[in-house]
């Protein structure tokens, strides 16, 4: 396949196979769950420290307009922008179901 075939291909509707997974994937119930527990995390620990939005996109290198998408739940992270933002904030952000099956033991 040549450059511009690959190109066209990503631009256009065809292949989209794995953006309609994501889109499905995004609105279920525990996707949608879990995305609020990291808003949620991330969002108290900017308190905790201090530091607004714009100081996080700076330390991750990224804009302003991804972390909103970030604490809005709106973005399906990599694991990838998971290390990074626990690295950054120095939280756990992937252990909500760890913690919850903990709570779920000490009943």
């Amino acid at each position: 396949m040549k450059n511009k075939e690959k190109f066209l291909k990503l631009v256009t509707n065809e292949g989209s196979r794995s953006k309609k997974k994501n889109t499905v994937l995004m609105k279920s119930p525990d996707f949608i769950s879990e995305s609020q527990k990291i808003a949620i995390k991330i969002l108290k620990r900017l308190d905790d420290l201090g530091w607004s939005q714009k100081i996080l996109a700076e330390r991750l290198d990224v804009s302003p307009q991804q972390i909103t998408k970030i604490i809005s739940g709106k973005e399906n992270l990599t694991l990838s922008t998971i290390v990074k933002l626990q690295k950054a904030l120095s939280i756990p952000l992937l252990a909500s179901y760890l913690d919850l099956d903990l709570k779920r033991k000490a009943v």
